[in-house]
C-alpha cells in the first residue's frame, strides 16, 4: 500500500489515451479509404455517363 495515486492512476491514463490514439488512428484510415473509394466511384460513373451518347444520322428518301 505504499503506491502514491498517481502511481496507480497511470497505466488507467495511459491505457485510455492509448485506446483514444488507435481510435483516432482507425477513423482516419477509414476516412481516407472511404474518400478514395467515393472517388473511384465518382470516376466510374462519368466514364459510363461518357460512353452512352448516341448520335443517329437519318436520310429520308422522297418516294417518286
Amino acid at each position: 500500500m505504499t503506491k502514491t495515486f498517481a502511481a496507480r492512476t497511470a497505466p488507467l491514463a495511459l491505457a485510455a489515451l492509448l485506446t483514444g490514439a488507435m481510435l483516432f488512428s482507425t477513423n482516419a484510415l477509414a476516412s481516407h479509404q472511404y474518400r478514395v473509394s467515393a472517388a473511384a466511384q465518382e470516376r466510374a460513373t462519368e466514364v459510363a455517363v461518357a460512353v452512352q451518347h448516341v448520335t443517329i444520322v437519318a436520310h429520308r428518301h422522297a418516294q417518286a
